[in-house]
């Protein structure tokens, strides 16, 4: 499953789905089987998705009808060793994972798009 979370990175960030395209956000209620869905596909993409805290999960309702989780995941490695909690950003549409962001290597990208989305846009890629 990191490969596939690596491959969304790269397309995200070089844009090679043919675009962007801005989309207007705003705040969404936690729901708890949706928070229950979002955390488990967030959680398959750890070493050991039973071991995946989490903590200032948010969501947020897009424009075009997609949906953005947003939060700190904290995952353990098989040695163990936990990440300490790492910023994630994740976006569905229609039920289908768009994009996945989660560790260390892309906590920096994950906190900029989290951070357009609470302020009331984002920018995503044309699909």
């Amino acid at each position: 499953m990191h490969k596939v979370a690596i491959f969304l990175v790269i397309a995200a960030a070089t844009g090679c789905s043919g675009g962007t395209t801005k989309v207007s956000t705003k705040s969404a209620p936690l729901e708890p089987g949706e928070v229950f869905w979002a955390k488990n596909q967030l959680a398959v993409q750890t070493e050991l998705p039973g071991e995946a805290r989490f903590q200032n999960f948010e969501i947020m309702a897009l424009s075009n009808g997609d949906r953005v989780y947003c939060g700190e995941m904290n995952a353990m490695a098989r040695s163990g060793i936990a990440e300490g909690f790492v910023p994630f950003y994740m976006r569905r549409s229609a039920g289908t994972v768009k994009a996945v962001n989660t560790g260390a290597d892309s906590a920096e990208f994950s906190a900029k798009k989290c951070a357009e989305a609470r302020n009331g846009a984002l920018r995503i890629n044309k699909v």
